[in-house]
């Protein structure tokens, strides 16, 4: 069976590399994301930063498993959203996440 529907989203884990003092630690996230295709999605200039900025905008639906400094959780907003989409780490893979799952084809293929 093929569903079909007129906003589809999906909802993948991603996986952020943060810089720490000498390397990086893995911090995984969940993303709900809204599928944006064809020419809406030609719309975006992705050579800027504020087009690709509008593009994740478009793209997040809400972002899950976050935390504070102390551990605590931190509820999906808007303004979250701004603050994960500036860090170049959460960008990379947030976009990474996306296009690895609307460009997946069957392992074999």
């Amino acid at each position: 069976m093929f569903i079909v529907t007129d906003n589809p989203t999906f909802t993948h884990t991603v996986e952020a590399h943060v810089p720490t003092d000498g390397g990086f630690e893995i911090q995984k996230f969940k993303v709900t994301y809204n599928l944006v295709a064809g020419e809406e999605f030609e719309a975006f200039d992705l050579s800027t930063r504020e087009g690709s900025s509008d593009l994740l905008r478009k793209v997040i639906a809400s972002i899950g498993d976050l935390v504070d400094a102390e551990r605590n959780p931190v509820p999906y907003s808007d303004a979250i959203r701004e603050k994960v989409i500036r860090l170049p780490w959460a960008r990379r893979a947030i976009v990474k996440g996306y296009f690895d799952a609307v460009n997946k084809e069957a392992e074999g293929n």
